[in-house]
């Protein structure tokens, strides 16, 4: 959420700083801060909007990759949807974020945090994610 609010801020400044620049060269414009600001607020308006449907998006796959965590898991028959990039970017998610509680002295149990691999008492082995993508 902060990286999607940094990417509206910036929109904002950049079409601030433009407009600026442009109603600044104008000399028959004799007061411009209305126009950059009216110009800004749309910016954001525009920002907010992409940024909304971009938002949804990865909710969205991280929604489905939950789903087919706790519906398949990578034997024969039930195998992965998800790609194999993405399941080891979350492995290695849940790795650092272990890594990090460990250097902090704070490592709790491995359900909590981004340990998605959790099922049953067992955590999905190293062979189960090498066989996405290949049967799926």
């Amino acid at each position: 959420s902060f990286i999607l609010f940094m990417g509206k801020f910036l929109v904002v400044m950049i079409t601030g700083i433009l407009g600026y620049f442009m109603m600044n060269k104008d000399e028959d414009l004799y007061y411009w801060a209305i126009p950059v600001l009216i110009a800004a607020i749309f910016a954001f308006a525009v920002a907010h909007t992409f940024f909304s449907v971009y938002e949804i998006g990865i909710d969205t796959i991280f929604i489905c990759f939950a789903e087919d965590e706790t519906k398949n898991d990578g034997t024969a028959g039930r195998e992965y949807y998800m790609s194999k990039n993405l399941m080891q970017w979350v492995e290695n998610s849940g790795e650092a974020l272990k890594n990090l509680q460990e250097e902090e002295g704070t490592a709790e149990s491995t359900s909590q945090g981004c340990q998605f691999w959790r099922r049953s008492g067992r955590q999905t082995d190293r062979q189960d994610v090498s066989r996405i993508g290949d049967g799926g």
